[in-house]
């Protein structure tokens, strides 16, 4: 595993800093079936991320800031220099 990824440790971004991300990326919020979920779409590249929903507030978990970095990366809407200025300096 990169380096890259495990800076995040350290950094934690915030589930609202993640859910800004894919906001500012183009991705809108979507009502969701399950109670405990947040749905993000992307219109034009029809990428679907879920999240749980989390506090806001609260350090993002491990495994939702590798599977969105991924799922952003292989869909070309963020590549790992953007992502690692986000975990940087934020959305």
């Amino acid at each position: 595993m990169a380096k890259s990824l495990y800076r995040f440790i350290a950094m934690r971004p915030a589930n609202r800093q993640l859910q800004q991300l894919l906001l500012d990326l183009g991705f809108e919020g979507r009502e969701s079936v399950e109670p405990n979920c947040l749905v993000f779409e992307h219109a034009e590249s029809k990428a679907r991320i879920l999240m749980p929903a989390n506090r806001d507030e609260e350090p993002a978990r491990e495994m939702d800031v590798i599977s969105i970095r991924t799922h952003l990366m292989r869909r070309g809407h963020l590549d790992q220099a953007g992502f690692e200025r986000f975990l940087k300096e934020g959305p």
